[in-house]
C-alpha cells in the first residue's frame, strides 16, 4: 500500500487493484467441525440406569450389553484443538464414552456419511443406551460392520 493509497483510505476511497498483484481473497473455507465422539439421539435412560452414579453405570453398561462387538465403556475427557481464554484446551466431551471394534473399523465411514473429515473414535452414552444395550441395529457402526460381513460372506460362496 502506497502513501497515496493510505490517504485515500482515510477518506473512504478504496485503492484499485494493481495489475501486477492478484487481489487476495481472505474468505475462509467452511469445513465441517470434526468430532471424536459420535453423539447418538437423545434417549431416556433404561430402568436399570436411573439413579446410578457414573462409576457404577460403567459396570451396568457392560452387564447389559447386547451387541456382539463388545464395546468397552470408560470415563473420557476428550480435548478439542481450540484454546480457551485462559490458554488451556477446551474439552470437547467429558463423560462416559464407549468404543468397540466396529467403531475402530468403520468410524471414518460413518463420519464421512455425517459430513465429517475425521474418523469417530468413541460414541456417547445416548448411543450406548439406545444401541448397545437395547437394539444394536440402531447403531450406524454395527450396521456398517454387518453390511461388510455380509458382503465378505457373499463373495466366499
Amino acid at each position: 500500500m502506497s502513501f497515496l493509497d493510505s490517504i485515500k483510505a482515510l477518506f473512504g476511497i478504496k485503492p484499485a487493484a494493481s495489475a501486477g498483484k492478484p487481489a487476495t481473497n481472505n474468505t475462509t473455507v467452511s469445513r465441517p467441525k470434526n468430532k471424536q465422539v459420535y453423539e447418538g439421539r437423545p434417549t431416556d435412560p433404561p430402568d436399570w440406569a436411573v439413579g446410578q452414579n457414573q462409576s457404577d453405570l460403567i459396570g451396568l453398561l457392560k452387564a447389559n450389553t447386547k451387541c456382539k462387538y463388545v464395546p468397552l465403556f470408560e470415563m473420557k475427557t476428550i480435548m478439542s484443538a481450540k484454546v480457551g481464554p485462559d490458554g488451556n484446551l477446551i474439552p470437547e466431551y467429558n463423560g462416559i464414552a464407549g468404543s468397540c471394534g466396529a467403531v475402530k473399523s468403520f468410524g471414518l465411514k460413518v463420519a464421512q456419511q455425517n459430513g465429517m473429515t475425521m474418523a469417530y473414535r468413541y460414541f456417547d452414552l445416548n448411543n450406548a443406551y439406545r444401541a448397545c444395550c437395547d437394539n444394536p441395529r440402531k447403531c450406524p457402526f454395527y450396521l456398517n460392520a454387518m453390511g461388510e460381513n455380509e458382503t465378505v460372506n457373499a463373495r466366499r460362496r
